[in-house]
């Protein structure tokens, strides 16, 4: 559903503040005909405030910097005009004028691109929840809190749903990768159960396995279960949201 490593007012769509602060070796490169160039990579390059000065480690860094904007920024405006399905690796490599090789060195395939695009995002919104949810006023109910988490995160699901499928799809097959052990729903576990645990002790439900029921909602939030239940099943958003609610809030 979220990759790992406002208030909330669902404009979280907007990519284009996107940080990244990963740096590596850059490589020499030849570009493909027809191809936009690149500047030149003996020129002088001058930083922004915070990153690396021009030192020759610093260079390579602010040259990697400025190939990880280039590609960044290439991806943002294919992905304005066309379905995440249909933007290749080769676009993007001519788009932002990098060599293939350059930008495979980079991001090993779309769903890499995807998650740098979305991963300040992402990081922004479960901070906003934890700074909303994590410390609720003692007579504050637990179920209510629940039901507008719950909102909140469909909310966002649904406004960023064709990335976060694809980057899900684009790790479905590796043996090692768990969901659940992302940081990302680490962290919104761990908003969820105290939430579950305030509503057990507050009588509103049931005593019940807060561990297991946060588990399951987070499960059910997965932009692949919203997409099928959206495209194949005729849900709307709201439909979906009163669904889960009903289920999980009233439900309980």
């Amino acid at each position: 559903m979220f990759t790992d490593n406002c208030p909330l007012t669902h404009n979280t769509g907007q990519l284009s503040a996107m940080s990244n602060e990963i740096f590596i070796a850059d490589f020499t490169h030849q570009e493909e005909p027809g191809m936009k160039q690149p500047d030149d990579p003996n020129s002088q390059l001058t930083p922004e405030p915070g990153q690396p000065t021009a030192t020759p480690g610093g260079r390579r860094e602010i040259r990697d910097y400025e190939y990880r904007q280039r590609i960044l920024s290439a991806a943002r405006t294919l992905l304005t005009t066309q379905d995440v399905d249909s933007v290749t690796m080769h676009q993007i490599a001519k788009e932002s004028g990098v060599g293939q090789g350059t930008l495979y060195r980079r991001y090993t395939h779309m769903g890499d691109i995807c998650s740098d695009l979305i991963k300040s995002t992402t990081q922004q919104f479960v901070g906003t929840l934890e700074e909303r949810y994590g410390s609720p006023a003692p007579d504050a109910r637990g179920l209510a809190i629940l039901e507008s988490c719950i909102r909140d995160l469909i909310a966002f699901v649904d406004t960023h749903v064709s990335l976060l499928a694809w980057i899900s799809s684009m790790h479905a097959d590796k043996r090692q990768y768990n969901i659940l052990q992302k940081p990302f729903f680490v962290r919104l576990h761990r908003i969820l159960v105290p939430l579950l645990e305030r509503a057990v002790a507050q009588d509103d439900i049931e005593p019940l396995d807060v561990t297991l029921t946060a588990n399951i909602i987070l499960i059910t939030l997965m932009p692949e279960s919203y997409l099928f239940h959206k495209n194949n099943l005729g849900y709307t958003k709201d439909s979906f949201t009163e669904g889960i609610c009903r289920l999980f809030v009233k439900g309980l």
